[in-house]
């Protein structure tokens, strides 16, 4: 009976609802993009991979500055803002469409400036163009957030997613170049944008409405350059993973951007669960700020803390434990090599989930000053010790490592941070690092001794049982119910 109410608390959860309905949807986009991209690893030599990776990963660090990080920004003023939300929402989108035009331009710039081959340089021109699509797309899934619609976002992603899977799967009718892809890449993104702006905002926006919506400098300056702190943490999180493959394509060799790239993929697999379920956390968080509801605060902090910390965990042993072989099923023996980096990368993932859900926190309770410094001290230190490290050693471990330690000191600096606000305690955060610790020594002892099947099914037995109880006390003592639903024009429609 116990089991059946705890079920039924989960069922009537609003939060619960809006994450399975995105982790559903987002799952399948996933697949689509990860299929679009082995089956591009399959079909294309290492160096022509690479290049398109290079070019890729321009678009890429350029599109994620580009929104400015006003997404956050967005929820919060929409959440404040009574009255005038139709303004809003389009100062929001026109001002994301000139960041799209700036930011595709500077794109250009830096393809030309940073690279020689002309492959780089067109491939480059023609997915920058995404940037400006990107940016109207960003803009329409951020209002679906603050009107707890996350799943109208996500069903279009994974319509985009599988668009994207049909163009690989041309490939094996009759194979045609990477400029050929680029181009139905863009096609299917400008495709994208439609069924965004006509069905994905539920009638809120108008094309010829926002074509002649005006934008003022005043507007430019109060809602971008006003919000530099937003625009900071955003680049720091995005220069964080994507100038990895920049700094690897002008030290190391092409494989090792091809090896780099297809770990990272699986990383962002994992990871995606994360941002998925963050896309529901933090307007819960802000929520409660408003209400100056602490108590809920903490106990909601608590309760995803576990869960994104027992999702780390468990990832970091499948990975540490199969690496080769996911490799090997999804890439082939072509990455044969990138087992190792895999298991480097997945150090961070031990981690990177609680930081998203620390930093979702900290923004949401206006503290996003403090986010930003605490990014941009990661930020140097993960550059410096790129830099240093493939000064005397030239191994994609050095990239990895780097990583982990920055992420490490972010992780550390934030715990700091909600210990003082009362919001965690210093016994609480010890036993985090504590734990963290004893899992990849114990894990790396055994699987020096033992098979690497036999030591996770250990990890299971020994990890997952008071976890699992800890994790139900929690929901109990948090409460999940229709009580927690969002006053009318907040919550879901």
């Amino acid at each position: 009976m116990k089991f059946k109410s705890y079920v039924n608390k989960v069922n009537s959860s609003s939060f619960i609802r809006n994450s399975l309905w995105g982790l559903v949807a987002t799952f399948f986009q996933t697949v689509f993009l990860s299929l679009f991209f082995i089956i591009l690893s399959r079909n294309y030599n290492i160096v022509d991979f690479a290049n398109f990776l290079v070019s890729n990963t321009i678009y890429q660090l350029l599109v994620g500055i580009s929104s400015m990080g006003l997404g956050h920004w967005f929820i919060r003023e929409y959440e404040h803002t009574e009255k005038g939300r139709s303004e809003l929402i389009y100062r929001f989108l026109k001002i994301q469409i000139i960041m799209g035009v700036v930011f595709y331009i500077a794109n250009i710039f830096f393809a030309y400036l940073l690279y020689s081959e002309d492959q780089i340089r067109l491939l480059a021109i023609i997915l920058g163009t995404n940037i400006i699509f990107d940016n109207i797309i960003y803009a329409i899934k951020h209002l679906n957030i603050a009107q707890f619609e996350q799943k109208k976002s996500a069903l279009i992603m994974a319509l985009d997613g599988f668009l994207r899977l049909l163009i690989a799967g041309l490939l094996y009718l009759s194979p045609f170049s990477l400029i050929v892809v680029s181009l139905l890449l863009v096609a299917v993104r400008l495709v994208t944008v439609n069924i965004f702006i006509t069905m994905g905002s539920s009638g809120s926006v108008n094309l010829m409405k926002l074509l002649r919506f005006k934008i003022t400098w005043d507007d430019l300056n109060k809602n971008v350059f006003q919000n530099w702190k937003f625009i900071l943490i955003v680049g720091s999180s995005i220069l964080f993973w994507r100038s990895a493959t920049l700094i690897i394509s002008k030290t190391l060799s092409p494989a090792d951007i091809a090896n780099y790239e297809v770990c990272y993929k699986i990383f962002s697999i994992f990871t995606m669960v994360v941002v998925v379920a963050s896309t529901t956390v933090y307007p819960k968080f802000v929520q409660f700020f408003v209400k100056k509801d602490m108590k809920k605060i903490r106990k909601f902090y608590k309760l995803t803390f576990l869960v994104y910390t027992v999702f780390g965990a468990v990832s970091y042993a499948i990975v540490q434990s199969y690496a080769s072989e996911i490799i090997f099923i999804i890439f082939g023996n072509k990455f044969q090599f990138a087992a190792d980096c895999l298991k480097e990368m997945y150090l961070t993932l031990l981690i990177f989930p609680t930081i998203l859900l620390q930093a979702n926190l900290i923004v949401a309770m206006k503290m996003e000053k403090v986010d930003m410094y605490l990014n941009f001290l990661a930020l140097i230190i993960n550059l410096l010790g790129c830099m240093i490290g493939l000064y005397f050693y030239k191994s994609l471990s050095v990239i990895n490592y780097s990583i982990f330690g920055s992420f490490l000191i972010f992780h550390i600096s934030q715990s700091y941070m909600l210990v003082r606000l009362k919001v965690s305690t210093v016994l609480s955060t010890l036993s985090f690092y504590l734990l963290i610790g004893l899992l990849v020594f114990g894990y790396h002892y055994g699987l020096s001794k033992f098979n690497p099947t036999a030591v996770f099914i250990l990890f299971l037995a020994l990890s997952m049982p008071p976890l699992i109880l800890t994790l139900l006390k929690d929901i109990k003592s948090y409460g999940l119910n229709k009580e927690e639903e969002f006053p009318a024009g907040v919550g879901l429609e």
